[in-house]
């Protein structure tokens, strides 16, 4: 049993060998980085915590989601862009501390830039781009595509990234699809924990 299980949460799907997760309550945990990571419903976090991997918690979801969508603006189609949307975008693309590594190791950091390189993803890691950045598009991209309801800005960045194509470039991030027995993610019913709680199985 790792941390997160402690708490209600969906399992939203997986990226590489790390699961991806959702709480449905407040973690308070220690600090910002510590190994009993805190959280909130609107982050996401990657690894369960303690008896799982160590977890990484992702804040600011609308500036991955930000992210994604201006990197595929060329400089032509950016100069495209009114004062009030530049500032918009720029605000919530130079959003710092988005990923909260929580009790990570040196041997965490190697095992996920390895698994990163992994050609058995769609989109494995780019020479010269960093882990974090790979991790934020492939984040990003899923928060753009798959969970609006988890960014304040979406309506907004529709009405400015409108006249541009968009495409998904990543698409790291595996789901179970429908009719799989779900596995992870937790409920509290009549004061009992119950198991099963995927994203994605409640929409079918």
């Amino acid at each position: 049993m790792s941390y997160i299980d402690s708490y209600d949460h969906e399992l939203i799907g997986r990226l590489g060998y790390l699961p991806l997760y959702r709480p449905l309550e407040v973690i308070a945990g220690e600090g910002w980085g510590g190994y009993d990571f805190s959280a909130t419903p609107d982050n996401l976090i990657l690894g369960g915590g303690s008896g799982e991997h160590p977890g990484l918690v992702v804040h600011h979801l609308p500036a991955l989601a930000t992210r994604f969508l201006y990197a595929q603006l060329s400089d032509a189609e950016e100069e495209i862009l009114s004062t009030e949307d530049k500032d918009v975008v720029e605000d919530l693309y130079f959003t710092s501390d988005t990923l909260e590594f929580c009790g990570w190791q040196i041997a965490d950091y190697a095992n996920l830039h390895k698994m990163a390189q992994s050609e058995a993803l769609m989109t494995p890691l780019a020479e010269g781009m960093t882990v974090e950045t790979w991790l934020e598009q492939s984040l990003g991209e899923l928060i753009w595509y798959a969970l609006p309801d988890l960014n304040r800005h979406h309506s907004q960045l529709q009405r400015i990234f409108a006249p541009f194509h968009i495409a998904p470039t990543m698409r790291n991030i595996v789901i179970e699809p429908p009719g799989y027995p779900p596995c992870g993610g937790r409920t509290t019913e009549n004061g009992r924990a119950k198991w099963g709680n995927v994203r994605w199985s409640k929409r079918v």
